[in-house]
């Protein structure tokens, strides 16, 4: 049968839908997802970043090993109230109501608040040192680059008419 545009475009649309289903990378059980964790462990046990893929003794593509990049040690400064009633007091000694009733609701946003307009730590507070530890290169998963000709060309005559001839025309 000899597809028009709408019966090409239903079929590619249809074939879109089922392939993206059998190589999404979030499902551990597609076949991605297999892929994945046969060439993660193929890199535990080797140590190869990349692998070549095949249809049969053509080679069509390749599968890289990805790791995410390294990153430093971070450090900042928080304020973290050590004495609720010492912060309580400080606020109620100022003149401003505002601060006060947000000071009564709000006193470790507020003391935030008060650090960053006056600069000035308020009673019952310090700064913490907060340290956000370094990473290291990690695994992160794999990238797969196929050449869609190479792919054709291994398969050529073995696809069903409706499929070969929408690549053949996708192609031209």
């Amino acid at each position: 049968m000899q597809l028009d545009d709408d019966g090409r475009l239903a079929l590619a649309q249809t074939l879109y839908k089922k392939t993206g289903e059998l190589v999404d990378t979030k499902n551990p059980d597609s076949l991605r997802g297999h892929a994945d964790a046969k060439y993660k462990e193929l890199y535990e046990q080797t140590g190869a970043r990349s692998f070549d893929v095949r249809i049969g003794d053509v080679i069509v593509g390749t599968y890289s090993i990805k790791f995410s990049k390294p990153k430093d040690s971070e450090s900042h400064e928080v304020l973290e109230v050590e004495n609720y009633y010492d912060l309580a007091a400080f606020v109620t000694e100022l003149d401003a109501d505002l601060f006060r009733k947000y000071a009564e609701t709000e006193l470790a946003a507020f003391a935030d608040w008060y650090l960053f307009e006056t600069g000035e730590v308020p009673e019952g507070c310090k700064l913490v040192e907060v340290v956000t530890p370094a990473v290291g290169k990690e695994y992160i998963g794999g990238a797969l680059k196929v050449n869609t000709q190479a792919v054709i060309d291994a398969m050529r005559g073995q696809l069903s008419q409706g499929i070969a001839g929408l690549l053949e025309a996708e192609n031209e």
